[in-house]
């Protein structure tokens, strides 16, 4: 809990030394970097590429696995409010014990879905959008495609405090394919725009199922505005309660066309 506050405070020191000219900041919102979703949604005809590029090293008694993601989404506006969404990863696991080392990669199965904003915020109402996923159980690595499809749904809702900064805040429900319990996710995410190039985010997320005990991130890093439709960014994440047991590092792109 103490890393959450170190950097809440700094997000929050960052912000008082911010820039207010928020008319040439950032007119365009991707949905990387962080877990949290924002509820921008893309304008009718556009289409917007984002991809990133994680690595996470988790650590459970003597074992260790080492994961490497690629990960690419395609996001096009079909009409108002509305946008068409296309998700693949490229997955390399690499699992050491104290004698055997098993590595496995290939493509996860391709995940389509749809974003829609229901409402813009007005005041204290935040703005309010609800993003359906579906994995389909075929093309990529055979150990990686469920068996049959999988679902998953998330309710999103965003704050603007003020021009420079804003909250976002989600709640989902994920299936694996083979159990028909969901996983609850859930995800509350600071973000600033402290200068017209740099934009900043903290966020904790975690998940949830009547099978395991919850667990808890932490993630947080920054955005740089190449031009007016391109962004890169940079992210560290772990543990909430240990960063030695679990952390990674996220780098990625945000183009829109």
């Amino acid at each position: 809990m103490k890393y959450f506050f170190t950097l809440v405070f700094l997000l929050f020191a960052l912000l008082n030394t911010g820039n207010a000219q928020t008319e040439s900041l950032i007119d365009f919102v991707p949905d990387r970097p962080g877990m949290a979703t924002p509820t921008n949604t893309m304008p009718k005809g556009r289409l917007q590429v984002e991809n990133g590029f994680q690595m996470e090293k988790l650590t459970i008694f003597n074992n260790t696995d080492e994961v490497y993601i690629s990960s690419l989404l395609f996001r096009y506006g079909i009409i108002e409010n509305t946008e068409l969404r296309i998700q693949t990863d490229y997955v390399y696991n690499k699992t050491n014990d104290s004698t055997i080392t098993s590595i496995i990669h290939g493509f996860n199965p391709i995940t389509i879905g749809s974003k829609i904003k229901i409402i813009q915020q007005q005041k204290i109402i935040p703005s309010i959008s609800v993003l359906f996923n579906l994995t389909l159980p075929v093309v990529g690595k055979s150990e990686f495609v469920p068996k049959d499809f999988v679902p998953s749904f998330l309710l999103l809702m965003s704050n603007d405090i003020t021009d420079i900064l804003n909250i976002s805040y989600n709640y989902g429900m994920l299936w694996n394919g083979d159990s028909s319990e969901p996983t609850h996710f859930y995800a509350l995410c600071f973000e600033t725009t402290f200068t017209t190039k740099w934009s900043s985010f903290v966020e904790g997320y975690g998940f949830s199922n009547k099978h395991t005990n919850t667990k808890l991130y932490i993630d947080a890093g920054l955005g740089y505005l190449i031009s007016k439709r391109i962004q890169i960014d940079f992210s560290v994440m772990g543990y909430l309660n240990s960063i030695r047991d679990y952390n990674g590092l996220n780098a990625g792109i945000a183009w829109q066309i």
